[in-house]
């Protein structure tokens, strides 16, 4: 998927739009540990999306570590470590 949307902003429909890409954590650990967490998930995506040709100007990060968590057992503790993508608007 992520490769995906690579090839949509480098040659698509999305050649003309910056990406947000927020990080998120599970509620496990510090406040502080999860928020970094949180920019490493976004950070990582960055990169991916650098190496297969988007222009690294495109692409924000940012963190929310823990603050929208709301996973409470291992198995919905899941959905809360993930990336957002989101578009800020057209360039």
């Amino acid at each position: 998927e992520l490769k995906q949307l690579a090839d949509c902003m480098r040659d698509g429909g999305m050649v003309n739009y910056e990406l947000l890409l927020v990080g998120h954590a599970d509620p496990r650990g510090s406040e502080e540990y999860n928020m970094a967490l949180g920019g490493y998930r976004a950070a990582s995506v960055r990169q991916f999306l650098i190496d297969h040709g988007v222009d690294e100007s495109r692409i924000i990060t940012s963190s929310r570590g823990e603050l929208d968590a709301s996973g409470d057992s291992p198995a919905t503790y899941l959905q809360d470590r993930r990336v957002d993508l989101m578009l800020p608007g057209e360039r």
